[in-house]
């Protein structure tokens, strides 16, 4: 009788990746220190073959936070947290998800969000894969990984999307030893994931951990009883706290280590949520504002998606110099003198804007 040799069985995608299984033993090792987000991040880009990586905290009412840049400059930075976040359509999904998934920028932004993505191109930013990791107390921590030239292939969201239950597993295993280390060893260590004043109570409603921010604010002390009543009746999971400030909480799972079953309560600054309307909806309400002619507006909208003045021209069919005269008078106007300061005053009716329900 013939013998049969069976051929090798084929590598998964992800073992195909050089030195995967050593990064991700750096990753595993990393649980519950300081460093977890950053070698999570780096196993994701390595893997996706992206040269710049981002994680991202958003919070249930404040603005989101930078954990980890490896994309962005400084200026970057300034312009996304002064007001462009809330056009970031990544950002309003974070407030709306509940389960962890994998996105595409792309996949995510609508014609009348050109805006937000040209000042993302201007970013160095053509594409982003994100994996949402839903966490606790209204917080979603985001993995991005950016693309400067070309689209995400669907070869890289099935990568991603086999690499996400994984990720997700060692996320929740970080935030249990955070909280852990926390309460015995390290008090600050949680507050790379929050940086908010927290409160944990167990099932009996006792005080299982308070970090030293909630310790030093006398205002949630005293509403403290008010929280648990408002608990215990199932009543709104939030309410607010003073003109800045809003108290809410989260039920945590029956295997948090620190407080099965218990509550996880956090103090927010208020910030301007994700908007309701596109950037294009926002730049009409801007060139009202400010006055423009149709003419005005039309060349602030083809400067804010990325044309300089010889495309601007072609595409309204007149000369360089009259696109330049146009800027020119614009920026009087105005009482400006460059793109930036246009983009300024744009991010200042952004915040003007008032914020959808859920932020």
């Amino acid at each position: 009788m013939k013998s049969q040799t069976e051929s090798p069985p084929r590598p998964s995608k992800l073992t195909d990746k050089p030195d995967f299984l050593t990064e991700l033993a750096h990753v595993i090792a990393a649980v519950g220190t300081d460093s977890f987000y950053n070698k999570a991040s780096l196993l994701l880009s390595n893997v996706l073959r992206c040269g710049k990586r981002l994680v991202m905290r958003y919070s249930a009412f404040d603005r989101p936070a930078f954990i980890v840049n490896h994309a962005l400059t400084e200026e970057g930075v300034a312009y996304y947290l002064a007001g462009l976040y809330r056009v970031d359509p990544l950002h309003k999904l974070a407030r709306t998800n509940s389960e962890p998934t994998v996105v595409s920028l792309r996949a995510l932004t609508t014609e009348t969000d050109e805006i937000y993505l040209a000042e993302l191109v201007k970013m160095s930013i053509f594409d982003e894969l994100a994996l949402i990791l839903p966490a606790y107390g209204g917080v979603t921590i985001a993995f991005c990984c950016e693309r400067h030239r070309v689209r995400f292939e669907p070869r890289d969201f099935e990568i991603a999307n086999a690499l996400l239950p994984t990720l997700d597993a060692l996320h929740k295993l970080h935030m249990d030893r955070l909280f852990i280390e926390a309460r015995t060893v390290n008090r600050e260590a949680i507050d790379e994931s929050f940086n908010n004043p927290l409160l944990v109570l167990d099932r009996r409603g006792e005080i299982a951990y308070a970090n030293e921010a909630w310790s030093q604010n006398p205002n949630v002390t005293a509403v403290l009883p008010q929280i648990k009543e408002q608990i215990a009746t199932t009543g709104p999971a939030f309410f607010q706290l003073d003109s800045q400030q809003v108290v809410h909480w989260d039920q945590l799972p029956d295997d948090f280590s620190l407080a099965p079953g218990g509550q996880l309560i956090v103090v927010e600054r208020r910030s301007p949520g994700p908007l309701p309307i596109s950037g294009e909806a926002v730049l009409d309400t801007f060139c009202n504002q400010q006055d423009l002619t149709p003419r005005e507006a039309e060349i602030v909208r083809l400067s804010f998606v990325g044309l300089p003045n010889a495309a601007i021209a072609k595409q309204l069919g007149v000369s360089v110099g009259t696109v330049k005269n146009h800027r020119w008078r614009l920026y009087y106007k105005l009482d400006i003198t460059s793109e930036r300061e246009l983009f300024h005053l744009f991010l200042s009716t952004l915040l003007s804007l008032e914020s959808s329900p859920c932020g």
